[in-house]
């Protein structure tokens, strides 16, 4: 698929979509994760699947259509937002994060957001031990690659051979509109052995979104994972919440 580059302050993001430049419709903003998995969606079926709306999927720095460079998560999130302002105005939005991009989405400051869907967000990364291992193998497999190094510590602080944590919990204070947060069943803590990756959602950011009026927070089943919303039933339900979200955002219009 070929991508449109949004060439920011922060480097260059990877876009595909659909505008409607006629009468004022609802925007469907979908930012997709980082280092996808193959049972991780890209969600670009998105922009066929509301063609009501405008909809723009956005790649992360280094993944799909969208070369590397070596932003801070705050001058990311700043440049997106400049980016999704130009290309959709002032009408409302649908913001949607999985994963990492959750930290871009949730730190948004578009007043026209009118509704947030998360999947599976972390606002701590020092206890993320599944992605903790596998970012390593990614630094040992491509040593190169110094762009991929420097964001593994700056947005994570994974090193090869050190450890940092990254505390986004001033995010949760961002929680202002009607949020809808899916997380798989099975728990991050302890460390243990698994055949798939538990929740990244840990049980203290769990708790401390359950503390937020506006959050309705959706679990899966318990032998549900950070895969979880990626295919089949858990697939639909995404597409359920954000058809659901679009109407309530097109009554904004009326």
């Amino acid at each position: 698929m070929d991508f449109l580059t949004l060439q920011t302050a922060a480097g260059p993001l990877g876009v595909i979509g659909r505008i409607h430049t006629g009468p004022a419709r609802p925007a469907l903003l979908v930012v997709n994760a980082a280092f996808p998995r193959e049972r991780q969606r890209q969600r670009h079926d998105l922009v066929d699947h509301f063609p009501g709306a405008s909809v723009l999927v956005i790649e992360l720095l280094g993944m799909a259509g969208a070369p590397w460079a070596n932003p801070t998560i705050l001058d990311l999130t700043q440049a997106l937002e400049t980016a999704v302002r130009r290309l959709v105005g002032d009408v409302p939005i649908v913001a949607f994060g999985a994963s990492t991009s959750s930290l871009l989405t949730l730190g948004l400051q578009l007043p026209n957001i009118c509704r947030h869907l998360v999947l599976e967000p972390f606002f701590q990364t020092e206890g993320l031990w599944p992605f903790v291992t596998s970012a390593r193998e990614r630094m040992a497999s491509d040593p190169a690659n110094a762009a991929m190094t420097r964001f593994f510590w700056e947005v994570f602080g994974i090193g090869p051979d050190r450890l940092e944590n990254r505390d986004y919990r001033h995010l949760l204070a961002n929680i202002t509109k009607p949020t809808q947060v899916v997380v798989g069943g099975a728990p991050l803590e302890p460390k243990r052995q698994m055949d798939f990756w538990p929740s990244f959602t840990s049980a203290q950011d769990r708790a401390a979104l359950r503390a937020n009026p506006l959050v309705t927070l959706v679990k899966g089943p318990p032998d549900t994972g950070h895969d979880f919303g990626a295919e089949g039933e858990s697939d639909l339900m995404i597409k359920r919440m954000l058809h659901g979200a679009l109407r309530e955002a097109a009554k904004l219009r009326g």
